[in-house]
């Protein structure tokens, strides 16, 4: 497989798509992300999960000016071993909602443990979910705002 000159080897796509749920912290994706069908020229990015980023939906370490507090080992989901691994990854950033992926995705814990394997999900990126890292809709009584 060749890359795109764009793309340094060091940056390649990994062999499986992963989003790093971060102790009190970010969501750390690493996958040929896509960012509303636009492709992105490195395949990591840090996402904001507190909402409190002035440059979202990326990280700019608010979280830790604002005591974030979410835990890093969500527990295990079920879920489906034959779903693909690799692929185009798609972040559809919601208005003044969540952060919705399309394509396959592991979820993993900050330990490195796999609790859930995806084609779709909603994560949170407001910080009001009782579900983190899951949407559960917070995010409207929360009077959360962001394009």
């Amino acid at each position: 497989m060749s890359l795109p000159k764009t793309m340094p080897a060091s940056d390649a796509p990994p062999l499986v798509n992963t989003v790093r749920v971060c102790e009190n912290g970010p969501l750390a994706v690493e996958a040929a992300l896509q960012i509303n069908g636009e492709t992105q020229t490195s395949a990591r990015a840090t996402l904001c999960r507190c909402g409190r980023s002035a440059h979202k939906p990326f990280c700019d370490g608010n979280h830790q000016r604002s005591g974030f507090v979410a835990t890093g080992e969500p527990p295990d989901t079920p879920f489906d071993t034959q779903i693909a691994r690799a692929g185009p990854l798609d972040l559809q950033p919601v208005p003044n909602g969540p952060l919705h992926f399309v394509g396959p995705l592991a979820l993993v814990s900050s330990s490195g443990r796999t609790f859930n394997r995806v084609k779709e999900v909603w994560l949170c990126r407001c910080g009001q979910s009782k579900n983190k890292p899951y949407c559960d809709g917070s995010h409207k009584a929360a009077g959360f705002t962001t394009p």
